[in-house]
């Protein structure tokens, strides 16, 4: 077991990657779609009301296309670990440049230490999603259930997969 597996958890990974290729996929075929999901050890959650028939479509292009080989889609451009990432760079940048022990450049290197890390942030926001939060090798994965569900007028839909 490696280090990461055991910080993320193999499961996950794999169904965080399965949960961005399937809405990069399912992005491309509904015009405007507006959705979120959180992935979990049994699949992932998409919160959004998404026609069935599409989200399998996608589903099944996505884990056809990850276990070919297509690792980059996992990564997907608005996933959350790219604002924790971001949130987390840019912080750091600010506390480092008010740490300067010169006080009349402390705001100066504080602005320019908070722009490096938001410059940083997608970047590195990435390669975290690449090595530690998503995992594009999904053989033996196959999904066994789509359930819809709403709850208090909001729809979301649970992927469920498994690992054979």
């Amino acid at each position: 077991m490696q280090l990461d597996d055991f910080m993320f958890g193999r499961r996950i990974r794999q169904n965080h990657a399965l949960e961005h290729a399937t809405i990069t996929i399912l992005s491309q075929r509904v015009p405007n779609l507006t959705v979120s999901a959180r992935s979990n050890t049994n699949g992932f959650i998409i919160f959004g009301d998404v026609d069935l028939g599409e989200l399998r479509h996608a589903l099944e292009e996505a884990l056809r296309r990850l276990q070919a080989g297509e690792a980059e889609l996992a990564i997907h451009p608005n996933c959350g670990t790219n604002l924790a990432v971001g949130v987390t760079m840019v912080t750091l940048g600010t506390l480092l440049g008010f740490a300067s022990s010169n006080t009349r450049t402390r705001i100066a290197t504080a602005a320019a230490s908070t722009l490096a890390g938001w410059a940083a942030a997608r970047p590195v926001g990435e390669y975290v999603q690449r090595h530690f939060t998503t995992l594009p090798d999904l053989q033996g994965v196959r999904v066994t259930e789509i359930i819809r569900r709403n709850f208090f007028g909001l729809t979301f839909i649970e992927v469920r997969t498994v690992q054979e």
